[in-house]
């Protein structure tokens, strides 16, 4: 029986898009070409479950630039004209492999697809000096996918047809993340207990440990809640650069009941982290979405997050699963936990980012994002059969 040949090229494997390309497989005879082995400064374990789909990682010649690290893969070349998928689709408008995949594509006549999750112009010079390019790369594309409302703004205005853009919602294994929480959850206050957290409002925060994240705001919210509330904890999972300043802050604030982990690569882990927390908190300053505000939702936590993380702007309904404040508003940030520590709502909270989570943001809801945007794409700019 006739399958359509989709490709998808993209820069490193992470979590998320496993349960996607799983199911993608199902219905597509698809092939997901990795240009490099892991996300920069990011580690992925193998995940809790193993996914079930073809891959490859090509072999390819780092570069060092301006915009970061990169990868020159010159084997999509061969890749793409030996296996001529029906559809390809490209993410990552600063890399070089894009680039040439982009560019077999179009000699090829492959109907291309523009995976992107951007939602604003980078405030730069050098995003002055790109801006061009991604404007090109939407006009060059036969259609759009992006995670939301915010996206979906963001590339008409840098002149994408508005019927051909297509949102997908960022999703996660949610089934895998509410079973293991579930069961984490009948140990919840055993679990705070090995940590002498037991009887304590517990306030979590996972990522990297690094500027962007605003880290910094959230110890300083956390510091002047403290000296006003008893029964409660931070819990800092992740580490990076700012792992040892932010400990030194903690003890210039005189809050060392600040548990910081350290990296937990161990996702099981990470979700015994979620399962034992009442508030989970992602003070952000620039986040392009923002996946640990689905995992907390899943594990049925309220949020509080800034208008800088996209995933929180779709995601949480103010005053109903959570709160959203101003990026480095440190006063806004220590309201919010206040508010949030002192409610009797908490667990009616958690339990709508439960369900906006599951209803929402499914994995499903993800993959008939991407089948609308393929089928689309069959429709208008080729014939396979």
């Amino acid at each position: 029986m006739y399958r359509v040949k989709l490709a998808i090229v993209r820069n490193a494997m992470a979590p998320y898009v496993h349960p996607l390309f799983e199911m993608l497989s199902h219905h597509l005879d698809l092939i997901v070409y990795y240009y490099s082995g892991e996300s920069s400064g990011r580690k992925w374990d193998l995940w809790p479950r193993n996914y079930n789909y073809r891959y490859k990682t090509l072999p390819g010649i780092p570069l060092k630039t301006s915009i970061g690290d990169q990868n020159l893969n010159l084997s999509i070349i061969n890749e793409l004209i030996l296996n001529k998928p029906h559809v390809l689709i490209l993410e990552d408008y600063t890399s070089p492999t894009t680039w040439f995949a982009l560019a077999i594509a179009k000699l090829l006549k492959i109907p291309l697809i523009y995976w992107t999750e951007g939602v604003k112009e980078p405030k730069s010079v050098l995003g002055a000096i790109t801006r061009p390019l991604r404007i090109l790369f939407v006009k060059k594309s036969n259609a759009v996918v992006v995670p939301g409302r915010l996206s979906k703004n963001h590339v008409i205005s840098l002149g994408a047809n508005a019927e051909k853009v297509f949102i997908a919602p960022n999703a996660i294994d949610n089934e895998l993340f509410i079973k293991l929480s579930r069961r984490y959850q009948l140990r919840k206050e055993e679990l705070k207990g090995q940590l002498e957290l037991k009887g304590k409002v517990v306030i979590l925060y996972v990522g990297r440990l690094v500027e962007e994240k605003g880290v910094r705001s959230l110890l300083e919210a956390y510091g002047k809640l403290k000296s006003e509330i008893n029964g409660i904890t931070l819990v800092i999972v992740g580490y990076g650069k700012l792992y040892d300043a932010l400990q030194k802050l903690c003890r210039t604030k005189k809050i060392d009941d600040v548990i910081f982990t350290g990296a937990v690569v161990d996702y099981k882990q990470v979700i015994r982290y979620y399962s034992m927390a009442d508030v989970f908190v992602l003070p952000t300053l620039e986040d392009v979405w923002g996946f640990v505000i689905n995992e907390a939702m899943a594990c049925g936590l309220p949020i509080i997050s800034t208008k800088a993380c996209q995933a929180a702007m779709e995601m949480v309904q103010p005053n109903r699963n959570g709160l959203i404040v101003n990026e480095a508003e440190e006063e806004e940030l220590y309201e919010a936990l206040r508010n949030l520590v002192s409610s009797d709502e908490l667990w009616s909270m958690g339990k709508k980012s439960l369900e906006i989570v599951r209803t929402n943001f499914d994995p499903n809801l993800m993959k008939e994002g991407f089948i609308n945007a393929i089928s689309y794409v069959l429709s208008n700019y080729c014939n396979p059969l």
